[in-house]
């Protein structure tokens, strides 16, 4: 196979900027170990755990597996591959995951090597009634990654724009169908798609200027709830802090009431997860208090006629009243860095 591979982790292609890339990288951090298309089929994963691949020396039951590349080496291989009773490969998303661990180390290898490589390990670790179909899935995947590269957005594309970035994954998709049938889409590009598509589907929520900031927290929670189990829980913590961080500020600069927080909160969390945190806002505002009080008595010492020395100890005499912990006191010093750098500033 002829030309450079984009590794899809990274680039799928330069045109896109990081907008979409996010769209398409997501997928990567909550990818579940597997996902099979029946549940109650009898497996049995082909890597077997906590195994590491250093040299080429380095044989298993069926043959002889491919050296790494250095920055793989000493890594637990990422292939999670699954074969039924009989032998038979069975589509899950841990095929992807093989290719992408070996595809990492692009540019310490070559594309052809890497392949290669990929092949090796096939052949090392499954019986033929399966290395045959993954083989191929291989040839397919590396085609496919091939013609994504020829894919260019719309004169005028903007990386802002939902309705642009929506033609750009429907084409991703009309190019899998391509290479890929259904179930084997489903099994390599199913999370990514869903993923896809939910960030999409937050994006038009922001940008949807006639709802309110908590009819927006209720709207992305829907969203999340919406998403296959498998995903939905690891997108729920990741995403609910970015949106409680941004629907904060959003009610912060339109001069919103406690209330309107409280409602955000509970409509993106729960009352639960609110209720938490308007416990933490109880006692930041508590040590906001008390840190101001320091240190204005501190900038009072400092404006004395004492030696430098006598400021110095009755500082560590009024930090060591103020606070009782040594956590506090760590925190209260940075505090003092940060309140000098901003009168030296001002």
């Amino acid at each position: 196979m002829s030309g450079k591979f984009i590794n899809h982790k990274t680039i799928v292609f330069g045109v896109i900027t990081s907008v979409l890339l996010l769209l398409l990288l997501i997928y990567y951090a909550f990818k579940p170990e597997a996902q099979t298309q029946n549940q109650n089929i009898n497996t049995q994963t082909i890597q077997p755990k906590n195994t590491v691949l250093e040299s080429a020396t380095v044989n298993n039951k069926q043959g002889k597996l491919p050296t790494l590349a250095a920055s793989l080496q000493g890594t637990e291989i990422d292939c999670p591959i699954q074969v039924d009773a009989n032998g038979k490969l069975i589509l899950t998303v841990g095929i992807r995951s093989c290719f992408d661990y070996f595809f990492s180390s692009l540019g310490e290898k070559t594309e052809t090597e890497l392949v290669a490589d990929i092949r090796q390990y096939l052949l090392a670790t499954l019986p033929e009634s399966a290395s045959n179909y993954a083989i191929y899935l291989l040839d397919q995947y590396v085609a496919y990654m091939h013609a994504l590269q020829n894919l260019k957005p719309n004169a005028g594309f903007k990386s802002n724009n939902v309705d642009a970035l929506q033609k750009v994954v429907d084409q991703m998709a009309k190019v899998q169908q391509q290479f890929f049938n259904a179930a084997e889409i489903n099994a390599l590009f199913g999370n990514e798609r869903n993923l896809n598509q939910f960030n999409l589907e937050q994006m038009r929520i922001h940008a949807n200027k006639n709802l309110t900031t908590q009819e927006k927290a209720t709207e992305l929670a829907k969203l999340i709830d919406e998403l296959p189990p498998a995903l939905a829980d690891g997108v729920r913590v990741s995403m609910q802090f970015a949106e409680l961080q941004q629907l904060t500020k959003e009610i912060q600069a339109k001069g919103g009431s406690a209330q309107d927080l409280r409602s955000m909160r509970e409509s993106l969390l729960g009352p639960e997860a609110a209720d938490r945190l308007e416990k933490v806002d109880q006692e930041e505002a508590v040590w906001q208090t008390q840190v101001n009080q320091y240190l204005s008595a501190r900038d009072q010492i400092l404006k004395s006629d004492a030696n430098d020395a006598t400021k110095q100890q009755s500082i560590a005499e009024l930090r060591n009243s103020s606070f009782g912990t040594r956590e506090d006191l760590l925190r209260a010093q940075s505090y003092e860095v940060m309140h000098d750098q901003k009168s030296k500033g001002s």
